[in-house]
């Protein structure tokens, strides 16, 4: 006859070991859980794949987003030709490009006439769509002259333009020409005193729009009579003007943006 103790050693045995294999096991998460790293610093962060980003933004976790400081920018290093400026012999001027500079020579000293050349912008810089844009150029003269020139904008053709010159004494011209007429409905039109220094030899001119205005600059300083209310442009063409013996132009940029 079998001793009764003998009976109940095959399942003693049994339970202890399901005893000891539950104590050793490891807690487990759900099926697709994920641990995450923030920073220097493990954090256990559960993220179903339908809410991951929801969960990232709420364990404090940053998000790479698109850049949003891209500006587009046209510009006139001169160089060489690649925007397709007015070259050569032209009525009675010469426009030249080279060595970092765009000049113009008067050929009939007894003209009337200002030079004109322009080019079209390229479409991701739209002066009447951008309510922030900046257009700066350096104009330079012949040793001992004020610049006798400036920067056309808004430019649609000869005859449909709007222009920042200055002039040789040192007066300051901001207008719009419609088919050929000067218009001094909200921008003088006639030469004035700008009311800030005017160099000789070389001048830097800006024209900013900063949401309803356009301002004006000579050498970073604002001219008195600036800002003017913005109104749309004639075109989206920029250009240059001209009616020195000598003048050229350098370091033109157009940026829309901050």
């Amino acid at each position: 006859m079998i001793n009764p103790f003998f009976r109940y050693v095959p399942i003693v045995g049994l339970l202890a070991i399901i005893s000891l294999n539950s104590m050793a096991q490891a807690p487990q998460t759900s099926p697709g859980a994920l641990v995450y790293s923030a920073s220097s610093a493990w954090e256990k962060v559960v993220l179903k794949p339908a809410t991951q980003a929801a969960s990232v933004r709420r364990a404090n976790i940053p998000v790479p987003t698109a850049t949003t400081d891209f500006r587009p920018a046209f510009t006139g290093d001169f160089v060489t030709n690649r925007n397709y400026w007015r070259a050569g012999n032209i009525g009675d001027y010469r426009y030249q490009i080279g060595r970092g500079s765009y000049s113009i020579r008067k050929r009939n000293v007894y003209t009337q006439k200002a030079a004109f050349s322009s080019v079209a912008l390229p479409q991701d810089i739209n002066l009447n769509r951008a309510e922030v844009f900046t257009i700066k150029v350096d104009v330079l003269a012949d040793s001992g002259k004020v610049p006798t020139g400036g920067i056309l904008f808004g430019v649609k053709d000869s005859l449909n333009f709007c222009a920042f010159t200055t002039n040789g004494r040192g007066d300051v011209s901001i207008k719009r020409v419609a088919n050929g007429e000067t218009f001094a409905d909200y921008m003088p039109g006639a030469y004035f005193r700008p009311g800030v220094p005017v160099d000789k030899n070389r001048n830097r001119l800006t024209i900013k729009r900063r949401g309803e205005y356009l301002h004006f600059y000579i050498n970073e300083q604002e001219v008195r009579s600036s800002p003017y209310l913005f109104r749309i442009l004639p075109g989206n063409g920029i250009g240059f003007t001209s009616s020195g013996y000598w003048t050229a132009f350098q370091k033109l940029i157009v940026t829309v943006g901050l």
